[in-house]
């Protein structure tokens, strides 16, 4: 989950340059992943025109996520620091 919304911090991304970035392996990251993100609120998912007549999904951070994720990173910088 970490991955996923440090991956997005700066940029929206295509579902697969996430999946990719993340290198969550296809069935647990389209099947796990995504689906509780997005049911947590953590991620929003919106449809944009792709190359060759498709429909690339894109996933951006919601404010609740950067909130999170905001939260996270103090935490590991604290456990970081305390080794």
């Amino acid at each position: 989950m970490f991955k996923g919304l440090e991956s997005l911090r700066d940029t929206p991304k295509s579902i697969l340059e996430l999946q990719l970035e993340t290198k969550i392996s296809p069935s647990a990251f389209y099947g796990t992943v995504i689906p509780m993100l997005k049911e947590l609120g953590l991620i929003d998912e919106t449809y944009e025109p792709g190359r060759h007549n498709t429909v690339k999904r894109v996933i951006k951070i919601t404010e609740k996520g950067r909130k999170l994720l905001k939260t996270l990173m103090e935490i590991w910088v604290i456990a970081e620091a305390s080794q």
